[in-house]
């Protein structure tokens, strides 16, 4: 049997199904039910994809290197509720008895771990498949070996999704991004680019470098556009590119998934 690691974006479930039960009056009411439905949730998840190893990644508390470079990512996001913030590291307990183990770095969000993870499981021929309903994680999807899970949808992407989504190819998206810009973490793209401008100028040149050394093949509408937008497309482009080095000190035996 192939071996499979199954690594789920923590915060990504436990908000959604908190978000469900917002009819919910007494607050910890509603986080002990959407505890149970996540417990529910990962259990589904488990028998369904029979993985050999599990993860939980949760993100850190406070700043990351993302808000270090670029103070304004994730600004006049609606923060998270104070009694479900408290409450993070009782569903990692829980989800821990669960035989599920949970992991979480200081500085680090969820979504670089996730991708450090995925990656470096396909290296060693593992198949991962990250639930998450988030975006970003698209970009890795250009690997056989990884694949992403909305848990929600009950829909699956890999690599031919990519194209038919977005118009290019999985390694494209960070460039093709820088342009358009991440409205949900807020990342600028360039002004009056919208995809389907993106589209046309990444068929012609695939990076940010090569857009910027062409400059003068454009039409002088698309080159009023993209003046002196360079340092921001390489900034924009550095945001939305998730890391796959992060040194992470686990070892995929220690993220053994027991069936029970």
């Amino acid at each position: 049997m192939d071996k499979k690691l199954l690594i789920i974006d923590g915060l990504n479930l436990i908000r959604r199904l908190y978000a469900a039960l917002e009819s919910e009056q007494d607050l910890e009411r509603r986080v002990e039910r959407t505890q149970s439905i996540a417990i529910e949730a990962l259990a589904k998840l488990t028998h369904q994809f029979e993985p050999s190893y599990a993860v939980v990644v949760f993100d850190s508390n406070g700043k990351t290197w993302r808000h270090k470079v670029y103070p304004e990512y994730k600004l006049g996001r609606v923060p998270m509720d104070d009694a479900l913030l408290e409450s993070l590291a009782d569903f990692a307990r829980v989800f821990r008895f669960n035989h599920l183990p949970c992991l979480r770095i200081d500085g680090w969000e969820a979504d670089d771990l996730i991708a450090t993870l995925a990656v470096k499981a396909a290296q060693n021929n593992v198949k991962s498949y990250i639930v998450s309903t988030d975006k970003g994680f698209t970009q890795l999807l250009g690997d056989d070996r990884i694949l992403q899970y909305d848990y929600f949808a009950k829909l699956g992407y890999d690599k031919i999704w990519v194209p038919g989504k977005y118009g290019v190819e999985p390694h494209q998206l960070t460039d093709y991004w820088a342009l358009v810009g991440d409205t949900t973490n807020r990342i600028p793209g360039v002004k009056g680019i919208g995809p389907k401008t993106a589209l046309g100028i990444i068929r012609e040149f695939p990076t940010i470098e090569d857009i910027y050394a062409n400059l003068a093949s454009f039409s002088e509408r698309t080159q009023k556009m993209l003046a002196g937008g360079y340092e921001q497309c390489l900034l924009s482009r550095s945001l939305v590119a998730l890391k796959t080095d992060v040194d992470i000190g686990v070892r995929l035996s220690q993220l053994r998934y027991q069936h029970k």
